[in-house]
């Protein structure tokens, strides 16, 4: 049962993860469009505050394997 709730936490993890890669990928692509510095600088805090939020969800994801079987990222 502990298995199944991990396996279930993860997989949530996983996809919030992967909204957050999708999320500034279109960001950093839209910004090439945009020329409102204010607009560039919103633009900007925002995708930083997503891939702060992406490193504070892989943190939560490697904590549901056990040690020695921890994933490790790609550099993105």
């Amino acid at each position: 049962m502990k298995q199944i709730i991990a396996l279930i936490r993860r997989i949530g993890l996983w996809l919030a993860i992967f909204a957050l890669d999708i999320q500034i990928d279109g960001t950093t692509k839209a910004m090439e469009l945009v020329r409102c510095p204010l607009t560039l600088g919103r633009m900007e805090i925002a995708r930083h505050v997503a891939r702060t939020e992406r490193t504070r969800l892989r943190g939560q994801y490697n904590a549901t394997y056990p040690v020695g079987k921890r994933r490790t990222w790609s550099m993105a």
